[in-house]
Order: structure tokens, then sequence, then C-alpha cells
């Protein structure tokens, strides 16, 4: 039997632990569409291209970790907002978002999941954001050169990330946090850090690196933000046994 996208929202709410988070958009349904939920669509951004091809694939909801109502944007709808509402609307199409809650997740999560995927073990909370954390920080399981983690990195991210090779060269600790947060390097510095990965690299971040001798890697925003999507839909296709497929559109930035 299929189940019904309230149910699957409240699942989620619990699940992703919603309420301990003071984001700065609406996490959960923001557009409603059909009732019932066979078809899953996942991908990282709200983009007309992505919902053309949940449409086309005949997803029932379409589930991102950016979605398209911002706190910071105008309550206009015109331009390319009004599009994606027409798109979501036209075809009854459910839309579901989930951002700082799905970074956090200590399993599903985009910084859990890159902490995997790097082989990364003795995770600790990292990332502090209003009182609490959002990200974490690892362990290689032994001592690497920067080189051979960067190489690492680089396929695990399939892109060319910006490496800025001014730490040690050898590292033990990485610090973490998906999508756009350099400002964060200061932070993994004072834990330690022998490397900060990031999606996003910022003017400061050069000199900063380069005078306190951490090494940083920005991935790209996008890149680094692919897994807890990914990984979330998973989840929901074994427990609520519904079809479930990851659309990535790409993006370089």
């Amino acid at each position: 039997m299929p189940t019904t996208i309230k149910a699957l929202e409240k699942y989620l709410h619990k699940e992703l632990n919603v309420d301990g988070f003071n984001d700065y958009c609406p996490n959960g349904i923001q557009v409603l569409g059909r009732g019932q939920i066979k078809r899953v669509m996942t991908g990282v951004s709200a983009s007309q291209e992505l919902m053309k091809a949940a449409i086309a694939w005949q997803a029932d909801l379409l589930l991102v970790h950016h979605g398209i109502l911002w706190d910071r944007d105008s309550r206009v709808v015109t331009g390319s907002y009004k599009k994606r509402l027409q798109l979501l609307l036209a075809n009854d199409l459910n839309l579901m978002a989930y951002h700082l809650p799905l970074d956090a997740h200590p399993v599903f999560g985009n910084n859990a999941q890159i902490i995997s995927k790097l082989d990364l073990v003795q995770s600790a909370p990292f990332g502090r954001y209003k009182g609490g954390t959002i990200s974490f920080c690892g362990n290689t399981s032994q001592t690497v050169t920067m080189d051979d983690f960067a190489k690492k990195v680089k396929k695990c991210f399939a892109g060319s990330p910006l490496t800025l090779a001014f730490g040690p060269k050898k590292i033990k600790k990485v610090a973490i946090c998906s999508g756009g947060a350099p400002e964060l390097i200061r932070e993994a510095k004072e834990e330690g850090a022998d490397l900060f990965i990031t999606g996003e690299a910022a003017e400061f971040v050069y000199h900063y690196a380069k005078e306190e001798k951490i090494n940083f890697i920005a991935a790209g925003h996008h890149r680094t933000e692919i897994f807890g999507v990914k990984a979330l839909g998973e989840h929901i296709s074994e427990k609520f046994a519904v079809e479930h497929k990851f659309q990535n559109i790409a993006n370089p930035i």
C-alpha cells in the first residue's frame, strides 16, 4: 500500500529532528500535491529542470535539500519562482525540503555521509550553529599525506576541488561541513584539524589558511550535498515500500 504525504512528513519530522533547528526556511512540505505517494524523486535543489524530470518520471513527491521557500526571498510570485510553482501545481506534485536537519543527521546527513565515504573514524560534533552543531570531524584510520587525501577527496566528489595545501604535509584530523561554510575554517583550526573540507571558498580563506597553517578544500556546494538527500530517499524507499530515484542535475558551483 502506498503511504500518504502527511504520514511521510510526520515520520521525517521526527527522524530528522526538525524541531531542533532554527532554520531560515520551512522544513517539510513546501507545496502540497496529491495525497498518496508511490514514487519519490530526490535531488539537491528544486530547479525547474529537476521538477520536469520528476514529472516525466511520474513522481508523486519531489524531495530536495534546497527548496523554493527562503526567509530572505521576496514574497512576490514572479519570474522563475512563479514558473516553479506552476510546474508543481499543474502536476499536483508534492515538494518537500529538508535543509539544516539533513546536513546534521548522524546517518542520512550530508556530513555523516561524507565522513563515511572518506573512511574517517571517531567522528565528533563540529560546526557550531545557534547553540548546536550541524556537522562532524573525524580521523583517518592512519596518518596519510595531504596529497594522497586530496586525491581521495577529488575522487569522492567527482569534480575539481579548490585545494589550499598550507597545513601539515601529513594529516590525521579532518573537519567537514557541507555546502557554503568557509567561515568554519576558524573552528576547524580551534579543534586542531589538519584539514577543513567544505563546499565553497571565500576570499579571506586563502590568507587565513596560509597564516594559520591549515589545509583547506572547497569541493563544491552542490557536490558536497548530493549524498544526504540520496541516502534519505533510499531509506524512505525501504521503509515505506515506495519507488525511489535520485536525479542529479549537475551544478559546477
